[in-house]
């Protein structure tokens, strides 16, 4: 049994089959193609909230996300799954994952809320969280650290890291459109920012997009489902989110071979 060196990921977990190509290798324009696959789905997402508004004003604003999020999540799965990248994009079985220890203390930061007690919402809300949260975690790390971070591959682990980031912060000023406040909003994407660049370290040293996927769906539904309320929750919300970023640069130590790892 071979046994891998540290900071190295092998490199045929990474390619796709022979045959199947991905159609966004070998791009003379990764960022700008990075920049349009973000701007796509931060349109599509506003353009499902308007039409929720439009079509149908007195549905519940919940409801209308989980519709944009499904859609989000499926596509993701398509593009994918079509382009025969699964093990490319960081999203193949436990046989191409490396380290995944080091997800031990994000899975610990995504339990945290737990401490203030479980606050389950009544009648079929629950469900909608669920659901809703597991598509999120879904289309948010299967296309922002699995697919646009795959085209930036060639900027590096540190500066894909960092316009992957910049990038799924962008995204989630579309939430306006879904009556979130303003000031919200721009603070959510400055969290989005620390937490993306966090993920992206996260899956150049794991290749784990489902143990991500998992920690992050995780997360997110907790902090919505246990006793954080007022200023607690907003104090849970931006340790989350830098302490993921912290944590994404804590992996960095022992990355000695840059080159192997985006191979």
């Amino acid at each position: 049994m071979s046994v891998q060196q540290p900071g190295f990921i092998r490199e045929s977990t990474l390619q796709p089959r022979p045959g199947t190509t991905p159609w966004w290798v070998g791009r003379r324009h990764p960022v700008r193609l990075a920049v349009g696959l973000a701007a796509v789905t931060m349109l599509l997402t506003a353009a499902i909230g308007i039409g929720g508004q439009v079509f149908a004003p007195t549905a519940d604003p919940i409801s209308v996300r989980l519709a944009a999020v499904l859609f989000l999540a499926v596509g993701a799965c398509v593009v994918v799954g079509g382009a025969g990248a699964w093990g490319r994009v960081g999203a193949g079985g436990p046989a191409g994952w490396r380290q995944p220890g080091l997800l031990i203390v994000p899975g610990i930061i995504a339990l945290a809320p737990i401490v203030t007690g479980i606050e389950l919402p009544g009648g079929s809300l629950l469900i909608v969280l669920v659901v809703g949260y597991v598509a999120t975690g879904v289309f948010e790390e299967l296309w922002h650290r699995g697919l646009i971070l795959d085209v930036l591959r060639g900027l590096g682990v540190r500066r894909s890291a960092i316009l992957g980031g910049a990038l799924f912060a962008g995204t989630h000023l579309a939430n306006v459109v879904f009556g979130q406040p303003i000031a919200v909003t721009l603070a959510q994407a400055v969290g989005a920012f620390c937490f993306g660049v966090g993920f992206s370290l996260m899956r150049w040293r794991t290749n784990a997009i489902w143990l991500l996927i998992a920690i992050h769906a995780t997360g997110d539904l907790l902090l919505h489902i246990t006793g954080l309320h007022g200023g607690l929750l907003w104090i849970f919300l931006v340790g989350h989110d830098i302490a993921m970023g912290l944590w994404g640069l804590w992996c960095l130590r022992g990355l000695r071979d840059e080159a192997r790892v985006l191979a």
